[in-house]
């Protein structure tokens, strides 16, 4: 049964409940569903919930504690593996336990909210939905989606991977390119306000309700543990994490774990704001870190720079087999820095959220490898193997940057057409984009429109060879 309430964490503002309520009109911070008799309806549906996963159920093992009415359409999401990782732990000295995101449908926790939401638009008869994020929202969503025929349109930044949008195009729903995030969150929410489109984002009080099933499935580990280690991009995982705990404390009079929150610095690309921040600017609040004050009494915070994270999700896959998308792995890196840096103390128990299926993006993993000192076999690979085709104007594209160390695409434009090739602008965006995909280019920031590339470590390897640049 959906809650009647919801209340602002932050100034404590009641709100009727309705799934078009996403944050605070106050101060812009995301709302918390109240539940009704909560003591009861957790302690029973508890019970019950692991009876109803073995039935196939998912995250609707739980379905009292969640803002619908009705059990929705399942992928298998959710009851992810708990494994213990006894090496990391005696390399650490921690006690370290995960829990495996990486084995929902999509690969990833986000499938646990996106499930919900999609439930909650169709009960409310919406039959489209535009959404705003960064990619691996979105691709869950239509997964979602498509299990009702609901159709969805995505609003996303240029710079996002070519294999995210390709997945998007597989599923068949419609993928608009703006020039960032506070963008397609501006162009989204406007487009739904207007033609009464269910508008999804991952800040939505569905979302969160959705993301806290990762408690409520390890709680008799609970108490068994002294930390929970988080990855934080945009703090709404984090944030679930904190209510799911939350319930359990106040209802079952219990002792939770702490929270640890781990930032991955230097993302690629432009750096984007978080998605608190646009959403209270887009509410007309003061623009704070809205989910750093919600947590700021309940969690430590620590920082990783992401070659540390690359060098972990080495040691991860090589100690334990282990293997998932590097940036999944950052809250298991966090806790080697928390307990470097003091805040863990040696002994304690930790569960690591971790998320992401393995990377196929050819940089991506080089760099893993280059982090674990084996890069030595990658150049047999490919002396012996020809498995990336790299056109001539791509190859001549490589060469531009390789020389000019950075440029935009208008620039690699007008070199490309003084050097006598025949080619429109939009056909070089093109060639970058799958030279991005391939791992010889990356982003290196965006500005509006305007994208600013530079070439990879593995695109200079592949002049040395094959030009021998």
């Amino acid at each position: 049964m959906p809650p009647r309430h919801l209340v602002c964490p932050l100034c404590k503002t009641l709100y009727e409940f309705t799934v078009s309520a996403k944050t605070c009109v106050r101060c812009g911070a995301p709302l918390f569903t109240i539940y009704e008799n909560l003591e009861h309806i957790l302690k029973s549906t508890l019970i019950k919930a692991k009876e109803r996963a073995i039935q196939g159920l998912g995250v609707w093992s739980f379905s009292e504690l969640l803002p619908v009415r009705f059990i929705g359409r399942s992928l298998g999401e959710g009851w992810t593996p708990v494994v213990k990782l006894e090496k990391l732990s005696n390399a650490l000295g921690v006690d370290i336990v995960v829990k495996n995101e990486s084995r929902n449908p999509s690969g990833t926790f986000i499938d646990r909210g996106t499930a919900i939401d999609v439930q909650a638009a169709y009960e409310s008869e919406f039959n489209s939905i535009i959404s705003a994020s960064l990619g691996d929202y979105a691709i869950s969503l239509s997964m979602y989606a498509k299990r009702y025929g609901i159709r969805v349109t995505h609003y996303i930044p240029e710079f996002v991977e070519p294999w995210k949008l390709y997945m998007l195009t597989l599923l068949g729903d419609a993928v608009i390119e703006v020039e960032d995030y506070l963008s397609a969150i501006k162009k989204a929410s406007k487009l739904a306000a207007k033609h009464s489109h269910y508008l999804s984002i991952p800040c939505s009080p569905t979302v969160i309700d959705g993301y806290r099933t990762i408690v409520f499935e390890v709680v008799e580990t609970l108490q068994k543990i002294d930390w929970i280690a988080v990855p934080v991009g945009d703090g709404v995982l984090a944030t679930a994490i904190f209510k799911g705990l939350n319930e359990i404390r106040e209802t079952l009079n219990v002792d939770t774990p702490r929270i640890l929150t781990v930032k991955l610095e230097e993302n690629y690309g432009k750096k984007q704001k978080s998605i608190e921040t646009v959403l209270v600017e887009l509410s007309g609040g003061i623009t704070k870190n809205i989910i750093a004050n919600i947590l700021k009494d309940s969690v430590k915070y620590v920082s990783i720079e992401k070659n540390a994270v690359f060098a972990f999700a080495a040691q991860l896959a090589e100690l334990e087999g282990v293997v998932v998308d590097p940036v999944g792995v950052a809250s298991l890196a966090g806790v080697k820095v928390a307990t470097e840096l003091g805040v863990m103390g040696k002994g304690e128990r930790v569960l690591g959220v971790i998320s992401g299926s393995p990377s196929k993006d050819s940089y991506v993993l080089y760099k893993v490898i280059a982090h674990s000192g084996r890069s030595t076999p990658i150049y047999r690979i490919y002396n012996n193997r020809d498995i990336v085709y790299v056109s001539n104007v791509q190859k001549e594209i490589l060469k531009i940057l390789y020389e000019a160390r950075q440029c935009h695409a208008y620039g690699i434009w007008k070199k490309l057409v003084s050097l006598g090739y025949s080619i429109t602008l939009q056909t070089v965006h093109h060639h970058l984009k799958s030279l991005v995909e391939k791992g010889y280019v990356r982003v290196l920031s965006s500005n509006g429109r305007r994208v600013l590339y530079t070439i990879s470590e593995l695109g200079e390897e592949y002049l040395d060879r094959e030009l021998g640049i």
